[in-house]
């Protein structure tokens, strides 16, 4: 308290606005901070997570729809499904190619650049040494030989390119669960550091404004004393004044107000008694005459 009378009130009154309009701006900041960094991340998590997932599981859709497309023209065996399959197969090939330039295109880590390469050359196995002979084949309408690509080449070279598609997509969603870790934690370090921003705030406000309400209420009942006690004529009641805010200045007004009237209760005594004393004389003087 003592401190705090060294300090105007209107200063004490503009630290607390300026602490509490501070307090506000850094805990808003940093939910603003929060809000801009989990659209970020729902972003990021969309463009690099849920789109490139995407890509692979159609590109794998494209990829068992070939393999069937061919193992039905086989079990048919007729000109009309080969066609079809040839026409089929090579328009999934050219979309598969376009789906994979636009997956590659975007920003990829080490890990991520190893694994896409070797999909990459198994999947140009499963086309050159898989699709394309049976495609040629089925043009021929040779349907046996086709059967021997599919049960040679167009098996194994396919299991081999889904298994990586599908390690690529593993990636994918291990990527994705570590951004999540990341976003998850970073968020609740933005939420431990607002609330402890709330409690501190709290606890200045009413600390400092306590402090602030008693010393200026101490001083204000003293200043009531003090006037109470000349009002009624007791000019002996002591008066302090210690600091510098404005309830001192006027504790130091009324000690000087007390200290006048002081002055002018001993001129008035000092008045009396010398009239009193004249009015003595002058009886004394009267009785003498009279004797």
């Amino acid at each position: 308290m003592n401190a705090l009378s060294q300090l105007k009130i209107s200063t004490r009154l503009a630290i607390l606005v300026i602490a509490m309009g501070v307090l506000l701006m850094v805990i808003g900041g940093t939910g603003l901070y929060g809000m801009a960094q989990s659209d970020a991340a729902v972003e990021e998590g969309y463009k690099d997570s849920t789109v490139q997932v995407a890509k692979i599981s159609n590109i794998k859709y494209l990829m068992i729809r070939n393999r069937l497309m061919i193992a039905n023209a086989v079990i048919e065996q007729s000109p009309q499904s080969a066609e079809l399959a040839g026409t089929e197969v090579r328009a999934s090939i050219n979309q598969i190619d376009g789906i994979w330039a636009d997956y590659m295109s975007g920003l990829m880590t080490a890990e991520e650049t190893t694994i896409a390469r070797t999909y990459e050359e198994k999947r140009k196995q499963f086309v050159q040494d898989g699709l394309l002979p049976a495609l040629t084949t089925l043009k021929a309408n040779d349907f046996d030989g086709t059967r021997n690509v599919v049960v040679e080449k167009i098996r194994p070279l396919f299991d081999d390119a889904l298994a990586a598609a599908v390690a690529l997509e593993k990636f994918q969603l291990k990527e994705a669960k570590q951004r999540f870790e990341t976003d998850s934690a970073r968020y609740h370090t933005i939420q431990a550091i607002s609330f402890t921003m709330i409690v501190i705030g709290l606890l200045f406000a009413v600390v400092f404004g306590y402090g602030l309400v008693r010393s200026i209420t101490a001083a204000l009942q003293q200043a009531i004393k003090v006037t109470q006690s000349v009002a009624q004529g007791d000019l002996t009641q002591g008066v302090e004044a210690t600091g510098r805010d404005e309830i001192s200045d006027l504790m130091r007004a009324v000690s000087a107000m007390q200290a006048s009237l002081v002055k002018v209760v001993a001129h008035v005594r000092q008045g009396s008694e010398s009239v009193a004393t004249a009015s003595a004389e002058i009886a004394q003087g009267n009785n003498d005459l009279s004797s």
